[in-house]
């Protein structure tokens, strides 16, 4: 087990770190010879243009990163020092269409034309003929947060292998002389981060016709609630969820004040909370958006609502996020409060997240644990940590 130890740094680096090549730190006199005094000279200069280009080395790594960006932190990760360091390609920017144009695209036309600048998997684990209830709106959000958000960077796992983690069908034969299945399935997480997001972390559980689960949550730099969707598919039920899960108490006007105007706008999703499948109070607010609906009857209805609902939310968090407020802005001292408010969220997620049992029954307690606390709810196990 490797211990960081990570230091802030408000600014965030450009979405790839770039390597100077020997040829580019040599310094050749365009006069002639020069003597070692004006050699030494322009190589010292030289060196003080490209210091933002410094190499990306084991032994000198640049630690502008926004995931673990907050004073002294100590964290501990079970991967060599500077894999953790290591952004991917930068991300390609889509060509730019009208906005009344994406308004009006199906969820299957979204789909098929915007893939390729998202993400390349377009059908289920289980077959092409099936499809991912809830990709366009994977493929919605990422596309809009390459567009609107200030140095939008895709961040490796710590772990790369949970970023797909996936079973195999399988047929067995029971003691009985009876046979058992057992579909495929595959989780897919992505990570994120921008100037106003320390974390993005997006989910999509396929499981077939019978479950698709998308899941994201976005954790502010600012003292901001966090926005959370979950979007459900299991059997012929449609579930949707989002909401500025409010911190502490200081954000619980927030929901009531941006987050209740699209509930009014759209009644289908503001259906009441049942105890029974969802546990209220803390790191929830009173203006929860919840629809229910059934894709036997006729998905489409809970398309006319989610579509313009889930952008409403997404947009309107971002502009909090991208407002100057000086309520919402957090000083450099306090960047270590607002990473512990993450981690009690994260930690009261994640023990109260059904995903552990479903993730159990389908990869194993080994791996549904590791899914969990590594990829889905980073923090949680800090939790207690930061507190000290």
């Amino acid at each position: 087990m490797v211990i960081l130890i990570v230091f802030a740094n408000s600014a965030m680096e450009t979405s790839a770190w770039i390597m100077s090549s020997p040829a580019e730190a040599s310094v050749t006199s365009p006069t002639g010879p020069s003597t070692a005094d004006d050699i030494a000279k322009k190589q010292q200069e030289q060196q003080e243009r490209d210091t933002s280009h410094r190499l990306s080395s084991q032994d000198d790594i640049p630690l502008k990163f926004p995931f673990l960006a907050f004073n002294g932190l100590l964290l501990d990760i079970k991967l060599p020092f500077w894999n953790m360091f290591s952004p991917l390609s930068s991300l390609t920017r889509p060509s730019s269409s009208s906005s009344s144009e994406t308004e009006k695209a199906s969820p299957e036309t979204f789909s098929s034309e915007k893939a390729k600048t998202a993400d390349s998997w377009s059908h289920s684990i289980q077959g092409e003929s099936i499809a991912c209830t809830y990709k366009p709106i994977w493929d919605w959000q990422t596309e809009y947060f390459q567009d609107h958000l200030t140095n939008f960077l895709e961040l490796e796992l710590p772990d790369p292998s949970l970023a797909v983690v996936q079973t195999k069908h399988e047929e067995k034969n029971t003691s009985s002389g009876s046979s058992s299945s057992k579909a495929a399935t595959r989780v897919r997480t992505k990570w994120y981060a921008s100037d106003e997001y320390r974390l993005i972390r997006m989910t999509y559980m396929d499981g077939g016709e019978n479950t698709q689960i998308f899941t994201s949550v976005c954790y502010p730099h600012k003292d901001l609630p966090v926005l959370g969707h979950g979007l459900l598919q299991v059997g012929d039920r449609l579930i949707t969820i989002s909401d500025f899960s409010p911190l502490d108490e200081s954000h619980e006007h927030y929901a009531h004040e941006y987050l209740q105007p699209i509930k009014d706008e759209y009644p289908s999703l503001g259906q009441e909370m049942s105890e029974r499948f969802f546990q209220s109070g803390e790191f929830w607010s009173d203006c929860t958006l919840l629809g229910r609906f059934s894709k036997s009857s006729n998905d489409d209805d809970m398309w006319k609502d989610l579509w313009p609902a889930y952008k409403a939310c997404v947009q309107t968090h971002l502009q909090l996020c991208q407002k100057e407020d000086e309520s919402s802005r957090i000083s450099k001292d306090d960047n270590m409060h607002l990473l512990q408010k993450h981690a009690d969220y994260d930690a009261h997620v994640a023990s109260r997240d059904p995903a552990i049992k479903m993730l159990t029954g389908i990869f194993g307690e080994e791996t549904a644990t590791k899914v969990v606390y590594e990829a889905l709810f980073p923090l949680a196990k800090n939790s207690q940590r930061f507190q000290q």
